[in-house]
Protein backbone atom coordinates (compact mmCIF):
# COMPACT_ATOMS: atom_id res chain seq x y z
CA UNK A 1 0.00 0.00 0.00
CA UNK A 2 1.42 3.38 -1.00
CA UNK A 3 2.34 6.12 1.44
CA UNK A 4 -0.52 8.49 2.17
CA UNK A 5 0.23 12.10 1.32
CA UNK A 6 0.35 14.77 4.00
CA UNK A 7 -2.84 16.21 2.58
CA UNK A 8 -4.74 12.92 3.00
CA UNK A 9 -3.88 12.99 6.70
CA UNK A 10 -5.33 16.46 7.21
CA UNK A 11 -8.86 17.13 8.37
CA UNK A 12 -9.61 18.91 5.08
CA UNK A 13 -11.03 16.38 2.58
CA UNK A 14 -9.19 16.01 -0.70
CA UNK A 15 -12.53 16.48 -2.42
CA UNK A 16 -12.76 19.98 -0.97
CA UNK A 17 -9.35 20.99 -2.29
CA UNK A 18 -10.10 19.57 -5.75
CA UNK A 19 -13.42 21.39 -5.68
CA UNK A 20 -11.63 24.67 -4.97
CA UNK A 21 -9.20 24.02 -7.82
CA UNK A 22 -12.02 23.35 -10.29
CA UNK A 23 -14.08 26.28 -8.97
CA UNK A 24 -11.17 28.64 -9.63
CA UNK A 25 -11.30 27.90 -13.37
CA UNK A 26 -13.28 29.95 -15.86
CA UNK A 27 -16.48 28.91 -17.62
CA UNK A 28 -14.54 26.65 -20.00
CA UNK A 29 -13.56 24.37 -17.12
CA UNK A 30 -10.12 23.00 -16.31
CA UNK A 31 -8.12 20.17 -17.89
CA UNK A 32 -6.94 17.15 -15.89
CA UNK A 33 -3.26 18.03 -16.36
CA UNK A 34 -3.80 21.50 -14.91
CA UNK A 35 -5.70 20.07 -11.93
CA UNK A 36 -2.81 17.66 -11.29
CA UNK A 37 -0.25 20.48 -11.51
CA UNK A 38 -2.07 22.53 -8.86
CA UNK A 39 -2.98 19.53 -6.69
CA UNK A 40 0.64 18.36 -6.49
CA UNK A 41 1.54 21.69 -4.88
CA UNK A 42 -0.79 20.66 -2.05
CA UNK A 43 0.72 17.18 -1.66
CA UNK A 44 -1.93 15.37 -3.69
CA UNK A 45 -0.45 12.87 -6.15
CA UNK A 46 -1.57 12.38 -9.74
CA UNK A 47 -3.02 8.95 -8.91
CA UNK A 48 -4.94 10.30 -5.93
CA UNK A 49 -6.26 13.19 -8.01
CA UNK A 50 -7.48 10.80 -10.72
CA UNK A 51 -9.13 8.51 -8.17
CA UNK A 52 -10.96 11.32 -6.40
CA UNK A 53 -12.03 13.05 -9.62
CA UNK A 54 -13.53 9.77 -10.83
CA UNK A 55 -15.37 9.42 -7.52
CA UNK A 56 -16.58 13.03 -7.61
CA UNK A 57 -17.82 12.61 -11.19
CA UNK A 58 -19.82 9.52 -10.22
CA UNK A 59 -21.31 11.40 -7.26
CA UNK A 60 -22.32 14.27 -9.55
CA UNK A 61 -20.11 16.82 -7.79
CA UNK A 62 -18.22 17.54 -11.00
CA UNK A 63 -19.14 17.03 -14.63
CA UNK A 64 -16.65 16.08 -17.28
CA UNK A 65 -16.65 16.54 -21.03
CA UNK A 66 -13.57 18.09 -22.62
CA UNK A 67 -12.71 19.54 -19.20
CA UNK A 68 -13.82 19.35 -15.58
CA UNK A 69 -16.50 21.72 -14.30
CA UNK A 70 -18.16 22.05 -10.93
CA UNK A 71 -21.74 20.75 -10.68
CA UNK A 72 -22.46 20.99 -6.95
CA UNK A 73 -20.73 21.35 -3.58
CA UNK A 74 -21.25 19.91 -0.11
CA UNK A 75 -22.43 22.75 2.11
CA UNK A 76 -19.91 21.89 4.84
CA UNK A 77 -17.08 22.68 2.44
CA UNK A 78 -15.71 26.14 3.01
CA UNK A 79 -15.71 27.10 -0.68
CA UNK A 80 -19.41 26.23 -0.88
CA UNK A 81 -20.12 28.44 2.13
CA UNK A 82 -18.38 31.40 0.49
CA UNK A 83 -20.17 30.82 -2.80
CA UNK A 84 -23.56 30.39 -1.14
CA UNK A 85 -23.04 33.54 0.92
CA UNK A 86 -22.27 35.55 -2.21
CA UNK A 87 -25.59 34.39 -3.71
CA UNK A 88 -27.89 34.67 -0.69
CA UNK A 89 -26.41 38.02 0.35
CA UNK A 90 -28.06 39.52 -2.72
CA UNK A 91 -31.37 39.50 -0.82
CA UNK A 92 -29.94 42.71 0.61
CA UNK A 93 -30.92 44.32 -2.70
CA UNK A 94 -34.49 42.95 -2.90
CA UNK A 95 -36.10 46.26 -1.94
CA UNK A 96 -34.06 48.19 -4.51
CA UNK A 97 -34.96 45.65 -7.20
CA UNK A 98 -38.68 45.86 -6.41
CA UNK A 99 -38.79 49.65 -6.19
CA UNK A 100 -36.67 50.19 -9.31
CA UNK A 101 -38.89 47.70 -11.16
CA UNK A 102 -41.95 49.80 -10.40
CA UNK A 103 -40.31 53.21 -10.92
CA UNK A 104 -40.77 54.24 -7.27
CA UNK A 105 -37.25 55.59 -6.70
CA UNK A 106 -35.83 58.92 -7.78
CA UNK A 107 -32.31 58.71 -9.16
CA UNK A 108 -30.92 60.26 -5.98
CA UNK A 109 -32.81 57.77 -3.77
CA UNK A 110 -31.59 54.91 -5.94
CA UNK A 111 -27.98 56.13 -5.89
CA UNK A 112 -28.02 56.46 -2.10
CA UNK A 113 -29.55 53.02 -1.49
CA UNK A 114 -27.49 51.25 -4.13
CA UNK A 115 -24.13 52.64 -3.03
CA UNK A 116 -24.83 52.21 0.69
CA UNK A 117 -25.90 48.58 0.35
CA UNK A 118 -22.87 47.69 -1.76
CA UNK A 119 -20.73 49.36 0.88
CA UNK A 120 -22.42 47.40 3.68
CA UNK A 121 -21.97 44.12 1.81
CA UNK A 122 -18.31 44.88 1.08
CA UNK A 123 -17.50 45.82 4.67
CA UNK A 124 -19.46 42.91 6.16
CA UNK A 125 -17.71 40.41 3.87
CA UNK A 126 -14.29 41.85 4.69
CA UNK A 127 -15.06 41.65 8.42
CA UNK A 128 -16.01 37.98 8.06
CA UNK A 129 -12.70 37.35 6.32
CA UNK A 130 -10.72 39.23 8.96
CA UNK A 131 -12.53 37.35 11.74
CA UNK A 132 -11.27 34.07 10.27
CA UNK A 133 -7.73 35.30 9.67
CA UNK A 134 -6.24 34.50 13.09
CA UNK A 135 -7.31 30.87 13.02
CA UNK A 136 -7.02 30.32 9.27
CA UNK A 137 -5.37 33.11 7.22
CA UNK A 138 -5.93 31.22 3.95
CA UNK A 139 -9.67 30.94 4.56
CA UNK A 140 -9.88 34.56 5.69
CA UNK A 141 -8.10 35.71 2.55
CA UNK A 142 -10.40 33.69 0.34
CA UNK A 143 -13.47 35.29 1.94
CA UNK A 144 -12.00 38.71 1.17
CA UNK A 145 -11.02 37.78 -2.40
CA UNK A 146 -13.87 35.48 -3.45
CA UNK A 147 -17.05 36.26 -1.50
CA UNK A 148 -17.56 39.86 -2.65
CA UNK A 149 -17.87 41.26 -6.16
CA UNK A 150 -18.70 37.86 -7.66
CA UNK A 151 -20.26 37.44 -11.10
CA UNK A 152 -23.63 36.66 -9.52
CA UNK A 153 -23.50 39.84 -7.43
CA UNK A 154 -22.43 41.97 -10.40
CA UNK A 155 -25.27 40.55 -12.47
CA UNK A 156 -27.76 41.43 -9.74
CA UNK A 157 -26.38 44.96 -9.50
CA UNK A 158 -26.60 45.31 -13.29
CA UNK A 159 -30.26 44.25 -13.24
CA UNK A 160 -31.06 46.84 -10.55
CA UNK A 161 -29.34 49.58 -12.57
CA UNK A 162 -31.06 48.55 -15.79
CA UNK A 163 -34.47 48.76 -14.15
CA UNK A 164 -33.72 52.21 -12.74
CA UNK A 165 -32.43 53.41 -16.11
CA UNK A 166 -35.41 52.13 -18.10
CA UNK A 167 -38.02 52.69 -15.37
CA UNK A 168 -38.90 49.02 -14.99
CA UNK A 169 -38.42 45.60 -16.59
CA UNK A 170 -37.09 45.72 -20.12
CA UNK A 171 -37.61 43.09 -22.79
CA UNK A 172 -34.49 41.97 -24.63
CA UNK A 173 -34.57 42.31 -28.40
CA UNK A 174 -33.71 38.62 -28.72
CA UNK A 175 -33.90 35.81 -26.13
CA UNK A 176 -30.85 34.49 -24.29
CA UNK A 177 -30.60 30.82 -23.40
CA UNK A 178 -29.51 30.38 -19.78
CA UNK A 179 -27.90 27.31 -18.26
CA UNK A 180 -29.75 25.62 -15.40
CA UNK A 181 -30.13 26.07 -12.50
CA UNK A 182 -30.71 29.82 -12.39
CA UNK A 183 -30.98 29.78 -8.57
CA UNK A 184 -29.29 27.64 -5.88
CA UNK A 185 -30.75 24.15 -5.47
CA UNK A 186 -30.45 22.04 -2.32
CA UNK A 187 -29.90 18.28 -2.67
CA UNK A 188 -29.57 15.80 0.21
CA UNK A 189 -27.73 12.55 -0.50
CA UNK A 190 -26.78 10.02 2.18
CA UNK A 191 -27.04 12.63 4.93
CA UNK A 192 -24.86 15.18 3.11
CA UNK A 193 -26.36 18.50 2.04
CA UNK A 194 -25.22 19.59 -1.41
CA UNK A 195 -25.76 22.92 -3.11
CA UNK A 196 -26.11 23.28 -6.86
CA UNK A 197 -24.97 26.84 -7.47
CA UNK A 198 -26.50 28.83 -10.35
CA UNK A 199 -24.93 28.01 -13.71
CA UNK A 200 -26.88 30.71 -15.54
CA UNK A 201 -24.46 33.45 -14.46
CA UNK A 202 -21.24 32.78 -16.36
CA UNK A 203 -18.55 35.02 -17.85
CA UNK A 204 -19.90 36.64 -21.00
CA UNK A 205 -23.52 36.89 -19.82
CA UNK A 206 -23.32 40.68 -19.37
CA UNK A 207 -22.07 41.03 -22.96
CA UNK A 208 -24.99 38.93 -24.26
CA UNK A 209 -27.49 40.99 -22.26
CA UNK A 210 -26.02 44.32 -23.38
CA UNK A 211 -26.17 43.19 -27.01
CA UNK A 212 -29.83 42.33 -26.55
CA UNK A 213 -30.89 45.51 -24.76
CA UNK A 214 -32.56 48.39 -26.56
CA UNK A 215 -30.23 51.42 -26.87
CA UNK A 216 -29.38 52.71 -23.39
CA UNK A 217 -30.46 56.37 -23.13
CA UNK A 218 -27.32 58.44 -22.67
CA UNK A 219 -29.36 61.05 -20.82
CA UNK A 220 -30.37 58.50 -18.17
CA UNK A 221 -26.74 57.55 -17.57
CA UNK A 222 -25.86 61.22 -17.17
CA UNK A 223 -28.77 61.75 -14.76
CA UNK A 224 -27.74 58.80 -12.60
CA UNK A 225 -24.13 59.96 -12.53
CA UNK A 226 -25.30 63.46 -11.58
CA UNK A 227 -27.32 61.98 -8.71
CA UNK A 228 -24.25 60.07 -7.55
CA UNK A 229 -22.11 63.21 -7.79
CA UNK A 230 -24.64 65.17 -5.75
CA UNK A 231 -24.37 62.61 -2.95
CA UNK A 232 -20.62 62.02 -3.18
CA UNK A 233 -19.06 65.02 -4.99
CA UNK A 234 -15.49 64.49 -3.80
CA UNK A 235 -15.50 60.76 -4.49
CA UNK A 236 -16.92 61.18 -8.01
CA UNK A 237 -14.39 63.94 -8.70
CA UNK A 238 -11.54 61.61 -7.73
CA UNK A 239 -12.90 58.79 -9.90
CA UNK A 240 -13.41 61.16 -12.84
CA UNK A 241 -9.81 62.25 -12.42
CA UNK A 242 -8.57 58.66 -12.42
CA UNK A 243 -10.54 57.85 -15.57
CA UNK A 244 -9.27 60.98 -17.31
CA UNK A 245 -5.67 60.13 -16.41
CA UNK A 246 -6.09 56.68 -17.93
CA UNK A 247 -7.62 58.14 -21.09
CA UNK A 248 -4.79 60.65 -21.40
CA UNK A 249 -2.15 57.94 -20.85
CA UNK A 250 -3.83 55.81 -23.53
CA UNK A 251 -3.87 58.79 -25.92
CA UNK A 252 -0.17 59.52 -25.38
CA UNK A 253 0.72 55.85 -25.69
CA UNK A 254 -1.16 55.57 -28.98
CA UNK A 255 0.61 58.65 -30.36
CA UNK A 256 3.98 57.15 -29.48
Amino acid sequence: MGRRSDYENELNPIEEKLTEIIASSDFRGIKFAEIVKIAEKHGISRATTARYLNRMTKKGIVRKDSAYRLAMEAVHWRHAQRSLFSVLAMHLFDDIYEKASSGKLTDKEFAKLFSSKIGVLAMYTMLVGLSKAERNPEEGGKWIEEAFGTLIQKDGWRVCLNRQIFGGPIRLQHPIKLEQPIAPEIIVEEGTIYVKLPRAIEPGLAIKVLKGLPPIPKKRLEELKAALAELYPNEVKILDGVLNQIKEAARISKMG
